[in-house]
């Protein structure tokens, strides 16, 4: 049939370009979402939240509920589900821990992996996205502050 004889690629490019004009309004959102969770979390001892260096546009929020406090991360993790709130457990975690890993030869450093352990058994994040996400972000803190003290109340 006669028409264009276009690839995947250069549709690819062509909506890539599109979407370059946009990048700088859809970074700028990300960035205030991001200042948003910080003021939310950020001094919440419960909560040990990244830290901004620059002017990143990240893609997710980590969390990781602060082991020295004993949280009950299933307890949370039902509550946000409740919540009808999307997290997912950090990307991995500890590889160390996970099957994959007995087709690896590797050494560990020290023999272990102390914040990746943590990062495994208390880490959580949910997304960020290149529009307000305000009453979102306000909703996620209500129920983790509500399930952290319910999980607490229940010890």
């Amino acid at each position: 049939m006669p028409g264009y004889n276009l690839r995947p690629l250069e549709m690819s490019g062509v909506v890539g370009k599109e979407q370059l004009k946009k990048l700088r309004g859809m970074a700028a959102e990300r960035r205030k979402n991001m200042a948003l969770f910080q003021k939310l979390f950020a001094n919440d001892e419960r909560f040990i939240i990244q830290k901004e260096h620059a002017k990143s546009s990240c893609f997710s929020f980590t969390i990781i509920l602060n082991p020295k406090l004993g949280p009950d991360r299933d307890y949370i993790f039902q509550a946000l589900e409740k919540a009808d709130i999307g997290y997912r457990v950090i990307t991995g975690g500890n590889f160390l821990r996970h099957d994959a890993i007995k087709y690896y030869d590797y050494d560990v450093v020290g023999g272990t992996c102390a914040n990746a352990d943590i990062a495994h058994d208390y880490g959580l994040f949910v997304g960020n996205h290149p529009f307000d996400i305000t009453p979102q972000l306000t909703r996620l803190h209500e129920v983790l502050d509500t399930a952290w003290k319910e999980s607490t109340q229940a010890r």
